[in-house]
């Protein structure tokens, strides 16, 4: 595809033509500093037609689907301010605090955020949450 050709000759990053502002600016500021940026869904496209040319055993870990869920994405209330706080770039550290419990605690929300959004990490979540996440008082 052109997106791992892109990566093989060492592009950087990658964002999407529906994508706003403020997510090419934070694409941007990440590439800056070392980031490779690939939205999810790209991504996703990409792990589809990998496991559309192959066909892993039933019994394979691979043969469970890749394709996550809308579903998937439920966060809680408790997660949604974390995350929200994620995209301001706050440090567990600062967030604990504000919140007023354990840094442990948000390092767990923190770990279910990734695996909710399927994220590889603080910055994958912060991004998918600035084209996800409701942040006027709706549900997320």
């Amino acid at each position: 595809s052109f997106v791992r050709l892109g990566i093989e000759v060492g592009a950087d990053g990658f964002c999407l033509t529906t994508g706003n502002r403020e997510v090419l600016i934070k694409s941007l500021e990440l590439v800056m500093t070392g980031e490779k940026i690939v939205p999810m869904a790209l991504v996703l496209s990409m792990l589809s037609e990998m496991t559309s040319n192959t066909k892993p055993d039933q019994d394979s870990p691979m043969a469970a689907p890749l394709l996550h869920d809308a579903g998937i994405h439920r966060l809680s209330p408790r997660e949604a301010e974390i995350l929200r706080s994620l995209m301001r770039g706050e440090p567990n550290k600062v967030i604990a605090k504000r919140l007023d419990v354990a840094e442990a605690t948000i390092k767990v929300h923190v770990k279910a955020i990734l695996r909710k959004v399927g994220a590889a990490n603080r910055t994958q979540a912060a991004l998918w949450a600035t084209e996800h996440l409701t942040t006027k008082g709706g549900k997320p």
